[in-house]
């Protein structure tokens, strides 16, 4: 069996958080986050969102798992806004 990027909830190091997080950006597939993300998150993320969905103001799934790999020290800052920028240079291309 061929492994995948998305096989395991888990985000094993920098580097599987910087494929994972480039695989997005090349397919523009946010969906295959949905099992890291909920494993990440801790209550307080939830109640947060919670927050943040009321005001319509909630982070999309890439965006909260860069959060949440800064905050697990798997990215830096620097990572994510580069990152968080090359998503969003994908989006306008493929509406382009």
């Amino acid at each position: 069996m061929t492994a995948t990027l998305m096989e395991s909830p888990a985000v094993a190091d920098r580097a599987h958080a910087l494929r994972l997080a480039q695989q997005v950006i090349r397919t523009l597939d946010q969906k295959p986050l949905e099992p890291i993300v909920a494993a990440m998150l801790t209550d307080g993320h939830k109640a947060a969102l919670s927050a943040m969905a009321v005001s319509r103001d909630e982070p999309n799934l890439y965006e909260q798992f860069l959060v949440l790999c800064e905050e697990a020290g798997l990215l830096s800052e620097e990572d994510c806004d580069q990152l968080g920028d090359a998503y969003v240079e994908a989006r306008r291309a493929r509406a382009a």
